[in-house]
């Protein structure tokens, strides 16, 4: 899309964007979910002997994990080093900016590209759900392969619809396919999903099916050169992945879930309102628009994690960005057939202003909080407070828990150690130079007046503001949050205790 064919209005909802994206990449630190971390930080560091290999997760071992994105990683930290810059807070914002401006240039490309599959009176709304549905901007940020994916597949889309014919257009989408593919293997089925439009519905040349398959064969052979550079042996890492998503690992099994889940999960936590209207569009347009590319997109995709025993929300992360144009689509059809109109016009300006007034509360929420479980907070806390100092960290978990707050080693000093213990009252043996801390997400007990054991709070993993709105948003999941504490000699004043 040309900067001649966007409209004022258009400029200054993109100028909005790009504000409301730099503040969730600045505000939203840490990771939504482990792999974020574990599986590209985690790999980076170990390839630039930052990280022993022998602490890495499982998945590297298994081979399962494609370079593509923890060499885009590499790369980032070896030229953020070469100017000196080294801070692991630094280092993993950056990341989160990377992908935050990866993301404007995505779904700025794939809104101008779509602007005429568009009915005119819903451009406005289908402009501002692109940017500002409440949880695109968070994925926006994340430095993960289901937000790459799904924004090389938005990418893939814009050249392959584009108004603007070009000769090249699609190899161009499948060589953008081709790096989705790198990214989360299981976008294959959004792939093949194109594929099969192009050939049933649009009634595609063979040249241009055939040099769409090329593009994507291209980058697969690309991302198994890569895998073997990366991990000094030759791999291919989506065979390997493929292999465990419909097998599992013997060592690490997958817990099942059936299929009605990712409805439930997709209403629940896509925050009522605006999931069940996610739902009901998607059904919309099965129904009264099966020749829609979202159609024949979505199924494949659905089907083959449907089918999956092993489930996660996130897994339908690739697919979120298109949603807008989903929501817009369903809007045209209701008006066509006139489902709309059985409807009293006030309770409709009520019921859009309530989901307009959620979506915004939620927008605000996740683009000036930490992410997941606020462990990276805790961990700047550490960093800047205790700075130079010998540090022991006591988590009050398990080895069944303690994934869901452990700090990871990229995020704290050299000088550190850690250990899980099951009662913080019980002597500690540590060098009197070190600096003790503890992290537990449960109240703590008074201990006995002759231990030195006393323990001042010193920060909450999230803001308190944040709990609160979670306790609403999780419903029956809520956690209780981490709190991180110092020790100091002697019961301090207002320490938090069970009764």
């Amino acid at each position: 899309m040309s900067t001649s064919s966007f409209t004022t209005f258009d400029r200054r909802v993109f100028a909005l964007a790009v504000v409301v994206y730099l503040c969730a990449a600045w505000f939203s630190t840490g990771f939504h979910a482990a792999d974020e971390h574990y599986q590209l930080i985690a790999f980076a560091e170990a390839k630039l002997g930052n990280q022993p290999i022998d602490q890495m997760s499982w998945e590297y071992d298994a081979r399962i994990r494609s370079a593509f994105m923890p060499s885009l990683c590499l790369a980032v930290f070896k030229g953020a080093s070469a100017v000196g810059l080294n801070d692991p807070f630094a280092l993993s914002f950056l990341l989160r900016l990377l992908t935050a401006l990866f993301a404007l240039w995505a779904i700025r490309c794939f809104v101008g590209a779509v602007r005429g599959n568009v009915p005119p009176g819903l451009w406005r709304p289908f402009l501002l759900l692109s940017f500002f549905l409440w949880f695109l901007p968070f994925l926006g940020v994340r430095f993960a392969s289901e937000t790459w994916s799904g924004l090389f597949v938005v990418l893939a889309l814009a050249a392959l619809l584009s108004p603007k014919a070009s000769a090249t257009r699609h190899l161009q989408t499948g060589l953008l396919l081709g790096l989705a593919f790198l990214c989360r293997p299981p976008t294959l089925a959004l792939a093949a999903g194109i594929v099969l439009w192009l050939v049933v519905v649009k009634r595609e040349h063979f040249k241009g099916v055939l040099q769409l398959l090329a593009g994507i064969v291209l980058m697969i052979v690309a991302g198994v050169a890569l895998d073997s550079w990366f991990y000094g042996e030759a791999t291919f890492t989506a065979w390997n992945y493929l292999q465990v998503g419909v097998g599992g690992h013997e060592d690490h099994p997958f817990t099942p879930f059936a299929w009605w889940y990712y409805p439930a999960w997709i209403v629940k936590y896509g925050i009522p309102p605006i999931g069940f209207v996610i739902l009901a569009s998607f059904a919309t347009l099965i129904l009264f628009r099966p020749k829609s590319i979202l159609v024949w997109l979505i199924v494949p995709f659905l089907v083959l994690h449907l089918s999956l025993a092993h489930k996660d929300l996130r897994f339908l992360y690739p697919i979120a960005f298109l949603l807008p144009l989903l929501l817009v689509q369903t809007w045209s059809v209701w008006v066509e057939r006139n489902v709309l109109k059985t409807v009293p016009s006030k309770a409709t300006k009520f019921i859009l202003g309530v989901v307009a007034t959620v979506n915004l509360v939620a927008l605000l929420v996740v683009i000036t909080s930490p992410a997941g479980r606020g462990r990276t907070r805790l961990a700047s806390v550490i960093q800047h407070r205790y700075s130079g100092k010998e540090i022991h960290l006591n988590y009050v978990a398990d080895k069944t828990t303690v994934w869901d707050i452990r700090i990871p080693r990229f995020y704290l000093p050299p000088s550190y150690s850690d250990a899980l213990i099951t009662d913080p009252c019980l002597p500690l043996h540590h060098t009197d130079d070190a600096v003790e801390l503890l992290i537990t997400d449960q109240p703590l007990p008074r201990c006995s007046q002759n231990t030195d054991l006393q323990w001042n709070q010193v920060e909450y993993a999230l803001p308190r503001w944040k709990e609160w709105a979670l306790k609403a948003y999780d419903l029956e999941d809520v956690r209780p949050v981490w709190v991180l504490y110092e020790r100091r000699p002697g019961r301090p004043a207002g320490l938090p205790s069970s009764p």
